[in-house]
């Protein structure tokens, strides 16, 4: 008898072993399901996505080459967290080097993104040959679809992103600002460029809430509406000299665009450690909007920001960069909630150490923090909708947004 409950006994531990092995395996969480579109990473380059709890360690990673669906998951037998942050990595060729932008997104849900790219591609150039340049006071402006250069001495070739484009010249004069408009250009060897009888461009006056010190004024022109396109022209470019100025006249040739995008930026004072933005597209906006928001203090590392703000706002940020003439130029901007008091940069994720060996965080030196408020949003999640939403991918900067950013006293570009 005893015999047989022995039996009976390691005949169940058998069954019951048996059943575990047989059970479904462990499954790995799904964290986020990102839809790579648009060459929006450099196609030869590439680019890495990655994922990390609230604390910086990463939970998933991956290199992205070409455009698709790239889906990231968590370790088996976890559970995805609740919030999480995403990380993504862009590198572009920058003169003999790279360009690589880091940008963080603290406080997300697991979700599906998509990233949208808009990239030109060259079609050729045609290299001018001018006649009766007027005499001008300032740099000449020269602009096609996607290519500008502001230039003392013309002469250098004019890239076309079109077989048959525009070309359009802004040309300050002592008696004014002129233009001249160039229709059906195509890609040539050369062409001849004759800048006499130019007209009046219709301008646009911005007026600043306060009297600023230095400010710039970028205005790009969109033909077909399209604020994505990837080939505007730039049709005035502006810079503050340290006058006392209320407000800046914006030119740009009649009738030609419908839509503009306009990035302006202001100081009150040279010497200050602050600078106002204002985005806008639509048209040309006769007012700078100031964010409502204040920064009250912060304090930074090598690795993480202490913010205090006030206001009104979407986001906050702290950006860190290294200059390197070997490795090029790196930058990684970390976003967090209205509320955030505290941001740090995440751990390096595998993809990228396997992309560029050398890359460190310790290298990096802090650069400045921002408050971001989107004038169409509601909030920080909203704010992420409205860039990363799959039914509506658009850029960051294609929105109406301000902000106001501060450096470390210690590195004032104006003094």
């Amino acid at each position: 008898m005893r015999k047989l409950l022995l039996f009976l006994a390691l005949s169940l531990l058998l069954f019951a072993s048996c059943k575990k092995k047989t059970e479904a395996p462990v499954t790995r969480p799904l964290l986020m399901t990102v839809d790579v579109a648009g060459a929006y990473f450099n196609q030869t380059l590439g680019g890495v996505i990655f994922v990390s709890d609230r604390q910086g360690k990463v939970l998933a990673d991956t290199f992205c080459l070409a455009d698709g669906v790239y889906k990231l998951y968590g370790q088996a037998g976890t559970f995805a967290p609740s919030l999480m942050e995403v990380t993504i990595v862009r590198s572009e060729l920058y003169w003999h080097s790279f360009a690589i932008t880091l940008e963080t997104y603290t406080c997300i849900q697991p979700s599906e993104w998509k990233l949208q790219g808009y990239r030109a591609t060259l079609a050729g150039q045609v290299n001018p040959v001018y006649k009766n340049v007027p005499v001008h006071s300032d740099a000449i402006l020269v602009s096609s679809s996607g290519y500008s250069n502001l230039t003392f001495t013309l002469g250098l070739p004019i890239e076309l992103y079109k077989n048959t484009d525009d070309i359009y010249f802004e040309i300050p004069t002592s008696s004014g600002m002129k233009y001249k408009w160039f229709s059906g250009i195509q890609v040539s060897t050369s062409d001849t460029f004759d800048l006499s009888n130019t007209l009046v461009p219709d301008h646009k006056t911005i007026t600043f809430p306060v009297p600023v010190e230095y400010y710039e004024c970028r205005i790009q022109g969109f033909p077909d509406g399209n604020v994505n396109s990837p080939i505007p022209y730039l049709l005035d470019d502006l810079l503050g000299n340290g006058t006392t100025a209320n407000s800046v006249d914006a030119y740009y040739p009649p009738a030609k665009f419908s839509v503009f995008h306009s990035d302006i930026s202001a100081v009150e004072t040279y010497s200050s450690n602050q600078t106002w933005y204002y985005h806008n597209d639509g048209d040309i906006p006769s007012d700078f909007k100031k964010i409502s928001a204040g920064i009250v203090s912060f304090a930074s590392t090598n690795t993480s920001l202490t913010v205090k703000s006030s206001g009104s706002l979407d986001a906050a940020s702290g950006t860190w960069q290294f200059l390197s003439p070997y490795k090029g130029l790196v930058s990684w901007t970390v976003f967090g909630p209205d509320t955030a008091t505290f941001l740090q940069l995440p751990q390096v994720a595998p993809a990228l150490t396997n992309m560029f060996p050398w890359f460190s965080r310790d290298s990096l030196v802090f650069a400045h923090v921002r408050l971001i408020d989107f004038v169409n949003s509601q909030g920080y999640s909203q704010m992420i909708n409205l860039l990363y939403n799959p039914l509506n991918p658009s850029n960051f900067d294609r929105q109406e947004t301000t902000m106001l950013e501060q450096v470390p006293s210690s590195k004032k570009l104006r003094k």
